[in-house]
């Protein structure tokens, strides 16, 4: 684990996250259930695709938040 201090107030107090992370489930989410409940598609399959994009976009995007502050920010 590394690591990451705020840049606003120099907490190490910090983890994943953000409102564009949670924008990926949301959206996520929405295509998801039509996928399962209008067109039948297999609900494991369709959970298994979601815990994918979740996680791509964990890796991807690599925002964090301050657990102390409330600031949002990348890691570059």
């Amino acid at each position: 684990m590394t690591d990451e201090v705020c840049p606003n107030c120099s907490s190490a107090h910090t983890r994943r996250g953000g409102t564009l992370i949670w924008g990926v489930y949301v959206l996520a989410l929405m295509i998801a259930l039509p996928a399962v409940l209008l067109f039948h598609l297999h609900a494991g399959i369709v959970a298994g695709v979601l815990l994918t994009v979740i996680v791509a976009a964990h890796l991807i995007l690599d925002t964090r938040v301050c657990l102390d502050c409330g600031h949002q920010f990348g890691r570059r």
